[in-house]
């Protein structure tokens, strides 16, 4: 057995989930692996031309979970905030975009109540939202949700014809109509077949692998995976890989642009071990922006003990 290294430090998820990879001839999903060349082999990044983009992301937090009881029954909840925004990149200058923080009271059951208080003398509100489901991690899921629609929001009202929005994250679930790439840190799916995945491993700094088309009748994109910087010897092959993901409504030709001008852009924002724990897959300007964004959140303690004080009060 060979044994080799994840290098993100073990208190984060491994950015590596998937179990197997299926064997030729097996499929887990309607995969076209020939979507952009029947040539399945590395492609290297080209000069292109040089694009103003804007990296989207959000954050979420739980500020407190909460119980309550309905007709005797027992009803889940949390106390959520959402914060998303954009770093704009243009000229070799970047700049933080606009940024918002939204906060909910999130009930399961479909119950829905807001919730107004008091923090250090400013007036907080948590609008109410529903949740169907009654549990914890449905609550919590919802509050997920809401800020990955956030978050698409804010990149089709930043997508232009003649820039670039990235999204990091899960994959971008847009209309397919602007030029937006999802950005996945993590692998939970190979996708293509044994031999066929075997091109990731082997993929240089710069380098993706070609376009394949996923198509689920919900959600068809195209995906391609591409190699930020180069692993350490130590390092699992895998290491510095990210998936791409586009709307198929855009067509081949424009996802082939979009997939060129990413794998040209996005290994010069890698980040180092030095600047990010999640390196290089957690790229630049996306790690300062999840900090800006948790700034503005404020304090969670503040939050909590907030919520606290206006809890009792109720009583």
């Amino acid at each position: 057995m060979k044994l080799r290294l994840d290098p993100w430090p073990a208190d984060y998820d491994a950015p590596v989930q998937m179990e197997e990879i299926p064997a030729d001839g097996e499929a887990r999903l309607r995969v076209d692996a020939g979507a952009e060349t029947a040539d399945w082999a590395a492609i290297p990044p080209g000069g292109g031309d040089v694009r103003p983009c804007d990296f989207v992301d959000g954050v979420r937090r739980v500020e407190a979970r909460v119980l309550g009881e309905v007709d005797g029954a027992l009803l889940h909840g949390l106390f959520g905030a959402v914060a998303t925004g954009h770093v704009r990149t243009a000229s070799s200058q970047a700049h933080f975009g606009d940024m918002r923080v939204e906060r909910f009271l999130i009930l399961g059951k479909g119950q829905t109540e807001s919730f107004d208080l008091q923090v250090g003398g400013l007036d907080v509100r948590f609008p109410g939202h529903a949740c169907a489901r009654n549990t914890p991690d449905a609550v919590l899921g919802e509050l997920q949700s809401l800020m990955r629609a956030a978050e698409a929001r804010l990149a089709e009202s930043l997508a232009t014809d003649d820039g670039c929005v990235f999204v990091d994250g899960l994959s971008y679930r847009a209309t397919g109509r602007f030029p937006v790439i999802g950005v996945i840190k993590r692998i939970f799916d190979p996708y293509v077949n044994r031999s066929q995945f075997t091109l990731v491993e082997q993929l240089r700094a710069g380098e993706r692998t070609p376009l394949f088309a996923i198509l689920d009748g919900t959600y068809d994109r195209y995906s391609c995976f591409l190699r930020l910087a180069e692993p350490r010897p130590v390092d699992h092959p895998l290491a510095g890989i990210v998936r791409l993901e586009i709307g198929a409504a855009v067509g081949i030709d424009l996802a082939r642009q979009l997939a060129s001008h990413a794998a040209a852009m996005l290994p010069q924002f890698a980040s180092t071990p030095a600047r990010d724990p999640r390196a290089p897959q957690n790229l630049l300007p996306v790690g300062a922006l999840e900090q800006e964004l948790r700034r503005r959140m404020g304090d969670p303690l503040t939050m909590r003990r907030a919520i606290e004080k206006a809890l009792h009060q109720r009583l």
